[in-house]
């Protein structure tokens, strides 16, 4: 348990540092902005998710979930690939 709420904790700080589409990160307020997308981030992780399934889940995320007009490829695929240093 103490390993899944470790993981939990980085991928949202990963989240908020790292990634933020919305610009959220400074607002105290919304530090838990991203919780809904973390969750998911985390079982991809442990079910050995690749680094082209995890970019994509992030894009969707800010076009279809956010209802941004384009997400940042790039950006995307640099957290992606964060990310899933953090299960090694």
């Amino acid at each position: 348990m103490a390993g899944v709420k470790h993981l939990m904790e980085a991928v949202r700080q990963v989240l908020l540092r790292e990634w933020d589409p919305i610009g959220v990160a400074d607002n105290p307020a919304c530090f838990d902005e991203y919780d809904r997308y973390a969750r998911t981030i985390c079982r991809y992780l442990e079910e050995g998710v690749d680094e082209f399934k995890l970019t994509a889940y992030l894009g969707q995320v800010q076009t279809v979930g956010m209802g941004l007009s384009r997400a940042d490829a790039e950006r995307d695929k640099l957290v992606a690939r964060r990310l899933m240093a953090l299960s090694v």
